[in-house]
């Protein structure tokens, strides 16, 4: 059995909006009376289930290949962001500079920042995994203190 009008709808908007909420709003054409508690437990409800979750997946692996995107280019993309601003902060310290390296240092300035930088290590991070807490093992001595009685 397939979705119905408004669950492909549903589906088809989620992808596109990433947010559940408004995809549902738009959909089932929500009154503006609707609170926001409704909206999100409808919208979490339809998330939940398997065949619309089966959906979005079809459509966003349609998105991917469609624009050619896959984990490595991404990877790549990251790395050239933080290259870039790699690179600004290194024209930026050096003293002897030519003219033509102060322009190109003002203009990888104006298109670079520090939170970019902090922006693609995040992504980076989570997409590899590397956010997870490291597993320590906690090994515990307990002391049994005997007091004595006088």
């Amino acid at each position: 059995m397939g979705l119905t009008v408004k669950q492909e709808k549903f589906a088809n908007l989620y992808v596109e909006l990433g947010n559940a909420s408004e995809a549902y709003r738009q959909a089932y054409n929500v009154k503006d009376s609707t609170s926001i508690e409704t909206i999100n437990v409808s919208a979490s409800k339809l998330l939940a289930d398997p065949k619309i979750t089966l959906r979005v997946e079809e459509l966003r692996n349609e998105v991917k290949e469609s624009h050619c995107i896959t984990r490595d280019f991404i990877v790549k993309g990251l790395l050239e962001i933080i290259n870039d601003v790699d690179y600004t902060f290194k024209l930026g310290k050096d003293n002897s500079i030519s003219d033509a390296d102060k322009k190109v240092f003002f203009r990888l300035m104006n298109q670079t920042k520090n939170t970019d930088k902090l922006r693609a290590l995040e992504q980076l991070a989570k997409m590899l995994g590397l956010n997870e807490p490291e597993k320590q093992e906690l090994k515990q001595t307990i002391e049994i203190v005997e007091k004595s009685r006088d």
